[in-house]
């Protein structure tokens, strides 16, 4: 499993240094860990969970990120995430990497590129989406954190 805080530059920012923080309890499904990482009104929109699970909504508040962690453990039989490329872009982080993942009751393993957008407020982690593109993470790292985005 890798260990998200092994190896950070001196001049990781705070912003980062939350995310990064973020990705090691979701590594160990560690809610406890995670929630004060969160801020209250987080709106959590992990696509490829919420649609398996059967949602058409974001996961919301620390109770959704409860129930993400548990449909994550419901309709998956293996999931990781590796975060490989940091930036930091306004008060948000964006973040290249690769998912592991099989479904429960498959036999393939799949390895998909994935950018994570996460853009936080009073220093918590207020919005994470799973963006198609470069171009579109972009925007979503501009867009301010003020409050839960409806997309």
């Amino acid at each position: 499993m890798p260990s998200y805080g092994d190896g950070v530059a001196s001049d990781t920012t705070p912003a980062e240094t939350t995310v990064r923080a973020l990705f090691a309890a979701f590594a160990a499904r560690d809610a406890g860990a995670a929630l004060p990482l969160l801020h209250p009104d987080v709106e959590f929109w992990p696509q490829p969970t919420g649609e398996r699970s059967g949602r058409t909504e974001p996961y919301r508040g620390h109770d959704g990120f409860r129930a993400y962690l548990a449909d994550v453990a419901r309709v998956w039989d293996a999931f990781e995430v590796e975060p490989a490329d940091w930036r930091v872009a306004g008060d948000g982080v964006i973040c290249f990497g690769e998912a592991r993942r099989r479904a429960r009751g498959d036999d393939v393993t799949q390895r998909l590129p994935v950018i994570w957008v996460f853009r936080l407020r009073d220093g918590r982690v207020a919005f994470c989406r799973v963006a198609r593109t470069a171009a579109e993470a972009t925007a979503m790292a501009a867009e301010p954190a003020s409050g839960p985005t409806r997309r």
